[in-house]
């Protein structure tokens, strides 16, 4: 398929009940492009939004910018919860780095997912740290490794000449060599352009294995999470029924998040 969504968040992924599992569906397609697409116009949530996105930043789209968004939605879920009664329950700590996400103009928020993704320590640290303890936690780092770590890339960073200079690994300095020069920096995450099919079979691979663990989490907590959801004819509980109740994103429904 080479239709990219462009704008997943919670409120485009519904939870559907199917005979005795549960399984998830993909909705909301406005902002759906063809790969490789210059894409003009953007969601007005920028929470789940990719960096080159927020930028703006005349990159083709790939497959790893939906990826990149499923990313931050599972840090997001995986931090305030999944359903209303962890959501209820939660108290956010006001130094929480996950909660710049959703302040200011695009390029600021661009600039902090750049920092809290630019060394596993830092998404540890800064992201990681903050999220509940389970599957979704073990899934973000696998998919922030597979994401911002792949072999024979440079992170988020923007290197100048003298820290390119430093780069010890030939090849990867050649890779980065390579890149344009704007503004006396080359853009390091630019890298992983070069790596689309491998870095989308590695995260295929990820999710695979923490799948069984995350269904069984769903179907067990289904009856307790969304009763009325749930007896509706063909419809399950969803994510954007969990977000009408305590809205996730957009500043005109949570000024603080």
């Amino acid at each position: 398929c080479k239709i990219l969504h462009g704008n997943i968040s919670d409120r485009a992924i519904l939870l559907q009940e199917a005979a005795d599992r549960i399984k998830g569906v993909l909705a909301d397609f406005d902002y759906a492009s063809s790969v490789g697409d210059n894409v003009a116009e953007k969601p007005e949530s920028m929470l789940f939004q990719s960096i080159f996105s927020l930028e703006n930043s005349g990159t083709g789209r790939s497959p790893l910018e939906d990826a990149e968004s499923l990313f931050y939605l599972a840090c997001i879920l995986g931090t305030f919860g999944i359903n209303r009664e962890q959501r209820a329950e939660f108290v956010a700590d006001p130094d929480m780095s996950i909660l710049d996400w959703n302040k200011g103009t695009a390029a600021k928020i661009a600039k902090q997912k750049r920092c809290h993704m630019s060394t596993e320590g830092s998404f540890i640290e800064e992201i990681q740290a903050y999220m509940r303890d389970g599957p979704l936690r073990d899934l973000a780092l696998d998919m922030y490794r597979a994401l911002f770590l792949h072999p024979g890339t440079f992170g988020t960073r923007r290197i100048s000449n003298g820290q390119l200079a430093a780069v010890r690994d030939g090849d990867l300095a050649a890779a980065l060599q390579a890149l344009p020069e704007i503004n006396g920096t080359r853009d390091a995450l630019a890298l992983r352009n070069l790596f689309v099919n491998e870095i989308i079979r590695n995260l295929l691979e990820i999710v695979a294995r923490h799948r069984d663990t995350a269904l069984a989490i769903l179907n067990s907590g289904v009856a307790s999470t969304a009763p009325e959801a749930a007896t509706r004819p063909g419809a399950g509980p969803s994510l954007k029924h969990y977000r009408d109740e305590v809205p996730l994103a957009g500043p005109s429904k949570r000024p603080h998040y």
